[in-house]
């Protein structure tokens, strides 16, 4: 017999509850990521008069600089606001995957290794464990 780790995926089923605290969750992080952009605008315009007296590759470093942040933050934004519109369209009790845990499960000669890939789930509902499922089948 051995020991080996093995992933174990983690599904919260949707409920009104569930699916309106991940809405206001994602509009916090939107809002926290606009406030960064304009963070950023100020704070770019200090740079840019730091850099100024430094010379002209100063000023395109801090250009870059800012672009970078910019794009970053920009980019999540708009993942953010996908994801905002992805869960708005989902309908209720759906189960939608939230990541992975790790557990140990034990092998031995004669098992059937697919049934060990196909692994277990954890289901979430309201955070309460509903449901665990191994190779497939509820426990």
């Amino acid at each position: 017999m051995l020991t080996i780790r093995q992933p174990v995926a983690v599904k919260f089923i949707l409920t009104e509850e569930t699916k309106q605290n991940w809405l206001a969750e994602l509009r916090r992080l939107i809002n926290a990521t606009i406030a960064e952009l304009e963070e950023l605008e100020f704070r770019g315009k200090q740079w840019l008069r730091d850099a100024e007296k430094q010379g002209e590759s100063a000023v395109e470093a801090a250009n870059q600089r800012i672009e970078a942040e910019r794009a970053q933050r920009v980019e999540r934004r708009e993942q953010l606001i996908a994801q905002l519109s992805q869960i708005q369209q989902m309908d209720l009790d759906t189960e939608v995957p939230n990541g992975t845990v790790e557990t140990t499960v034990e092998v031995a000669v004669g098992d059937s290794w697919e049934k060990v890939l196909q692994g277990s789930e954890i289901i979430v509902k309201d955070g309460l464990i509903v449901e665990i499922r191994q190779n497939g089948a509820k426990l």
